[in-house]
């Protein structure tokens, strides 16, 4: 589809957004015992660079091997390297690597990244194109191993959209884009259709917009993959990681437009007691784990704020939700169901945690970022606001409300992290079951 002809009007966004027409959803039972979502939105990994080896888990299948401009035919392969290059990953990008659901173009994307143009199997770690096949594992990110061991690990979470981070950024928050998907057409310079925030506000939930302060993850290059950017971010800046300075319900009041902070707050929030019902926290460049963060360096940075919910006296009423939020030209080899001309885009890891979450279970319903919105919308009686987050699988699965709340499990927020396996605990059940 040629993505000039995907821009809607905004009149015909409103119509669409509204023509839903459905009640606020059930407050399924137990979810009442959740009053604080955090959503930890990381970038740019798809499932199988992450957790493709994970035991039980949907991950590589054997004999895969993808060809590139080399001639050679590339299988995965273990990464030692934590910095690594990535690939485009634009809407054009997503199509081609999915190829009608054979995906096996990974590779040859890759070699159309601008930062490397040797063909050298042994190209400088963070500027190989062949990183695209390269995997981690316990060895490299052990924390978040030991994340999906002690609690969920989601194999069938995808993307919301085909495409980059700022179309998924705006899923995350509305369950649309406004048909902008690519960077082939005009950014934006505002948009006019609900989102997520605005619907809290009215219902007076508490919500924050948590933003780390330091350059941006990503360059505005989609071809200039591998290389660090330099524009620097704040919370009223519209980026791409940030879409709501570009949503006029949110700046043109204050008390929308106040919830807007650093995420040196969020630590205090937590330690006072006083997170927000709801909240999301965007990471710099320096702790995203996009190409080339290190991705040791975002796993310190992401359990320490786990650990900042955990020592919070907010935590037995908190689940955390931990994704990236595309793929990052990384492989993977499960195709993503078609639920529009839109989506689903390429998989990518999630992770739930929380005092009332199952211990070592692997949740392989099919899911995507909608399906965090319609949690909040199930647990605070929110309307939806598109077809998406209103047919959207919530991740009630994910909890056990008849155990008792599960102790805080605190791991090193180090590039090291802990030692992998971490020992399970010993569950206890309420008195009433």
């Amino acid at each position: 589809m040629d993505t000039r002809t995907l821009f809607i009007t905004l009149p015909i966004i409103l119509a669409l957004s509204l023509s839903i027409g459905s009640r606020p959803p059930t407050n399924p039972s137990g979810l009442e015992k959740i009053n604080h979502f955090i959503f930890i939105i990381q970038e740019n990994r798809s499932f199988d660079s992450y957790f493709g080896t994970y035991p039980e888990a949907d991950g590589i299948p054997a004999h895969v091997c993808l060809h590139g401009n080399s001639g050679r035919c590339v299988p995965p392969y273990h990464d030692k390297n934590v910095i690594n290059r990535g690939g485009p990953h634009d809407w054009k990008n997503a199509i081609a690597d999915i190829d009608h659901g054979k995906m096996d173009r990974f590779l040859e994307e890759s070699y159309k990244g601008k930062t490397c143009t040797s063909l050298d199997p042994d190209c400088t770690p963070g500027l190989n194109a062949r990183d695209v096949m390269g995997y981690h594992d316990f060895r490299e990110i052990p924390n978040y191993w030991n994340y999906a061991n002690l609690y969920v690990l989601q194999d069938h979470l995808f993307e919301s959209v085909k495409s980059y981070s700022l179309p998924a950024h705006l899923y995350i928050l509305a369950a649309q884009s406004g048909g902008y998907v690519s960077k082939s057409q005009p950014k934006p310079e505002r948009f006019g259709f609900p989102e997520i925030t605005e619907l809290l506000e009215s219902g007076k939930i508490t919500w924050k917009y948590y933003v780390t302060e330091g350059t941006i993850p990503d360059t505005e290059d989609d071809e200039e993959v591998g290389l660090a950017p330099s524009k620097r971010q704040t919370p009223h800046l519209y980026t791409y990681w940030n879409p709501l300075p570009a949503f006029p319900a949110v700046t043109k009041a204050p008390e929308q437009f106040g919830h807007l902070v650093e995420t040196k707050h969020f630590y205090e929030d937590a330690a006072k007691g006083n997170l927000p019902q709801v909240c999301w926290i965007i990471p710099s460049h320096e702790v995203s784990e996009h190409p080339p963060s290190n991705i040791r360096a975002g796993m310190a940075y992401v359990t320490g704020l786990v650990n900042a919910v955990m020592k919070s006296p907010n935590w037995q009423t908190s689940a955390i939700f931990i994704s990236w939020d595309d793929w990052g030209g990384f492989y993977d080899h499960l195709a993503p169901p078609k639920w529009d001309e839109y989506g689903l885009g390429i998989r990518v890891p999630g992770i739930l945690i929380s005092p009332y979450s199952r211990e070592h279970f692997i949740d392989h319903n099919t899911l995507s970022f909608e399906s965090w919105l319609r949690m909040i919308e199930e647990r605070f009686g929110v309307q939806p606001m598109t077809h998406r987050d209103a047919e959207a699988e919530d991740m009630v699965n994910d909890f056990d409300f008849n155990q008792q709340p599960r102790a805080p499990i605190l791991l090193a927020a180090t590039q090291k992290g802990s030692h992998y396996p971490h020992p399970l605990q010993t569950l206890k059940r309420s008195e009433q079951d």
